[in-house]
């Protein structure tokens, strides 16, 4: 085999992972492959944050991830957020920093992130191919990559930064976690997550396109409920939005035993709703239900609401009783759902599950299976929460794994 063929690093996908961790280990000095199944690199950074890329979060910490959190804390004492910036500052990228610590480039456009890193690896050396699969992995003294094409490849060092299932239509496949497997590594079952929700209750198609700042929580059943707060966007099918993406990784998780409960608060800086109700009731006594709830809710939710209680829409507040007013107050304490699906992996912006973690080393995500194999991002058994969270594992993974290869 001719020795252009062979290279200290092979890294298989090439999107936030595998580009950081290209760029490094180039800048390392080390010879580089960098392996594309599409036809285009970071084809999920171009599509995340709508298109403006959410590369990281000024409030990025361990308790933002599920799975395995702990490897997640190690990932971000080796790649914290000024880091994070640091990196892209030297790339050329300017960023602007927005509410709720998200950080998005200056330009507006996914693609000044893309292209610093895509232009940073060529310029540091790597060697790039895609439309090149790699289908089977083995290794044995070096590393063995076969392509879809017959092509073979030797490396010292692999990586895998293959992603995950979700999103096929931007290269999601499960191809990552064969590989994987085939190096003696164990799948804990993906699930989708950062998902939209099903939910039973059919009414919830009148509030389509709606969106609240609401509390939401999840009784996965377990000891403990969990809370998300942010927005919600109401749909024909059920319930998306930030607040409840954020909780659909334990929900799918809990769906197999059934049924999963799901409530919202619609205003959880009130403590005592029934209280502000009733002093709201005092000062617009004369109003109806309807007017009652204008500058309140949005007319949709108040009219769904209406319905709800039960509730008779000409007579005035004065008329109602003490136990409406408890009612109304319980109801947007608490709005009850029930989920009984997760939306398809073509919706999903992650995975819950991936590479059991428990067989990687954490401060280096070389794996404890295989010696000089590398498993990073999606592909593990981490997922974060929506709001730049999830990039930055994936540029902090390329960047811990890129340092913690040994000098040749």
């Amino acid at each position: 085999m001719s020795d252009s063929s062979c290279y200290d690093v092979i890294v298989v996908g090439a999107g936030a992972c595998g580009l950081m961790c290209a760029l490094q280990c180039a800048r390392r000095k080390k010879r580089v492959l960098l392996l594309e199944k599409g036809h285009q690199t970071g084809r999920k950074i171009l599509v995340s944050g709508n298109g403006r890329c959410n590369l990281t979060n000024a409030y990025v910490s361990a308790a933002d991830y599920r799975g395995t959190p702990d490897l997640a804390e190690a990932v971000l004492k080796r790649f914290s957020f000024q880091n994070c910036l640091d990196v892209f500052h030297a790339l050329g990228v300017l960023t602007v920093q927005e509410g709720l610590g998200r950080v998005f480039p200056r330009t507006g456009k996914s693609t000044a992130v893309a292209e610093a890193l895509r232009l940073a690896c060529a310029e540091a050396g790597v060697v790039l191919k895609t439309d090149s699969e790699a289908v089977k992995v083995e290794k044995k003294k070096c590393f063995r990559v076969e392509l879809q094409t017959g092509e073979t490849f030797i490396s010292k060092y692999l990586v895998l930064a293959c992603g995950s299932k979700a999103y096929p239509q931007a290269g999601g496949t499960d191809s990552g976690y064969k590989l994987a497997a085939a190096l003696g590594h164990h799948i804990v079952p993906p699930t989708p997550a950062l998902c939209a929700l099903n939910v039973r209750e059919r009414a919830v198609a009148r509030l389509q396109g709606v969106r609240a700042q609401v509390r939401a929580t999840l009784w996965p059943g377990t000891e403990r409920a969990l809370h998300s707060e942010g927005e919600v966007l109401f749909t024909a099918y059920g319930l998306s939005g930030p607040a409840v993406l954020n909780l659909s990784g334990p929900a799918g998780k809990a769906l197999p035993e059934g049924p999963v409960a799901l409530a919202l608060d619609f205003f959880p800086d009130i403590q005592d709703k029934e209280l502000f109700l009733k002093e709201r009731a005092v000062r617009f006594s004369s109003r109806p239900a309807k007017e009652f709830f204008a500058g309140l809710l949005h007319e949709n939710i108040a009219n769904l609401l209406i319905d709800f209680a039960g509730i008779r829409k000409k007579l005035p507040v004065a008329s109602w009783t003490e136990n409406t007013l408890k009612g109304v107050a319980k109801t947007l304490a608490a709005w009850p759902f029930t989920v009984t699906s997760l939306r398809p992996w073509t919706e999903a912006m992650a995975a819950s599950g991936g590479v059991n973690c428990a067989e990687i080393n954490y401060n280096t995500l070389e794996s404890l299976r295989c010696p000089g194999l590398y498993i990073l991002g999606e592909m593990l058994n981490v997922d974060g929460r929506s709001g730049g969270f999830n990039l930055h594992f994936a540029w902090g993974c390329g960047y811990t794994a890129a340092q913690a290869m040994p000098e040749e």
